[in-house]
C-alpha cells in the first residue's frame, strides 16, 4: 500500500539552504503483518532521503523493513508480530530533502543507493557503503526477505562514515533469510556547495526494552538515522526507529526481548548534512 505521508516538522542546515522535512502515517485497521507499505514524500520538490517505522512494543511487533522506494519518492516499512498475536496499526516515516539551487531531478541524479545481500542464514548480516570518495553517505535501511516464521531486525546503522551494516535474526523458530543493506549516498560536491556530513550516537542503559533518542549535530539538516543492539541473550529485537516527531532534529529507536528474556542495550544514530 502507499499513503501520502502528513507533515510533521521541518527543519535546516546552517546554511539555510538544505531543507528537510518529516512526514508520517498511520496504516488502519490493525494487522498482524504489514507487508511493504509505502509512505510518500508530502511535498513533490522532495525526494526521499531517511524514514523508519514503529510497530507495537506490547506484547510485541518487530521491524523486518525500513529501506527507500526505488525512485526515492518515498520509504518502504514491514512489521510483523511473532508467535504472540499482536494485531497492530504501524505508524511509517519518510524524510523529504530538498536543497535550494537544484530541481529535484538534479537532487535525484546525486544520490546512489548501494545495495547489498547478506546470503541466507539464520542470523544474516550485510553492509554495503560508498562507490568511491566522491559520495558521502547520508542514510541507509535494511530489508529482511523472510518466508517461514519470520526473521526479525537487530541492527541497521552506519558502522562507518562510508558504510551501513544490519542484522537480523530468527527467533526460537527456525527461519534462514536473505538480509539486502541499503546505503543513501550524495555527491560530495554539487553545484551549489560542498556536503558536509555528520553522525551523531547515543547508548541506552541496560534493559529488558531499551530506548535511545539523539539529536542531529547543530546546523545539520537530519537525513536519515538508525539503531545497533547489544545482547548477549537470545535475542532483542527492534521495534522502531522513528525521525523527529518534536520540533528538535532527533531520532528515536527502541528494541524489546521477546518472550525470552535477553536484557540490552541499544545505540541511536542520527546523520545529517550541511551545505559549505
Amino acid at each position: 500500500m502507499s499513503s501520502v505521508g502528513t507533515h510533521m516538522n521541518t527543519f535546516h542546515d546552517a546554511s539555510g539552504r538544505v531543507t528537510v522535512s518529516v512526514f508520517n502515517h498511520l496504516g488502519s485497521p490493525p494487522q498482524q503483518h504489514w507487508i511493504e507499505e509505502e509512505i510518500l514524500v508530502g511535498d513533490g520538490d522532495m525526494i526521499a532521503i531517511g524514514g523508519g517505522g514503529t510497530a507495537s512494543e506490547s506484547p510485541g511487533a518487530l521491524l523486518t523493513a525500513s529501506h527507500p522506494n526505488d525512485d526515492l519518492s518515498g520509504w518502504v516499512v514491514s512489521s510483523k508480530d511473532h508467535e504472540v498475536s499482536n494485531p497492530h496499526q504501524l505508524v511509517t516515516y519518510v524524510i523529504g530533502l530538498k536543497i535550494a539551487g537544484m530541481t529535484r531531478e538534479q537532487l535525484r541524479s546525486a544520490v546512489f543507493v548501494s545495495e547489498g545481500d547478506s546470503g541466507v542464514a539464520p542470523h544474516p548480516e550485510a553492509e554495503t557503503g560508498v562507490p568511491n570518495d566522491s559520495f558521502v553517505m547520508v542514510g541507509g535501511g535494511f530489508r529482511v526477505d523472510w518466508h517461514g516464521a519470520g526473521n526479525l531486525a537487530t541492527a541497521s546503522f552506519p558502522s562507518s562514515e562510508f558504510s551501513w551494516k544490519a542484522r537480523s535474526k530468527d527467533h526460537d523458530i527456525s527461519d534462514p533469510a536473505n538480509l539486502r543493506v541499503f546505503a543513501l549516498c550524495l555527491r560530495r560536491n554539487l553545484p551549489v556547495g560542498r556536503v558536509s556530513v555528520s553522525i551523531q550516537r547515543s547508548d541506552s542503559g541496560q534493559a529488558p526494552h531499551p530506548a535511545a533518542i539523539v539529536n542531529a549535530a547543530e546546523g545539520f539538516a537530519l537525513t536519515g538515522g538508525g539503531a545497533e543492539v547489544h545482547t548477549d541473550g537470545p535475542g532483542n529485537l527492534l521495534w522502531n526507529l522513528e525521525p523527529s516527531t518534536s520540533n528538535n532534529p532527533t531520532f528515536a529507536a527502541a528494541s524489546k526481548d521477546h518472550i525470552d528474556p535477553s536484557p540490552a542495550t541499544i545505540t541511536a544514530y542520527a546523520l545529517g548534512i550541511r551545505l559549505n
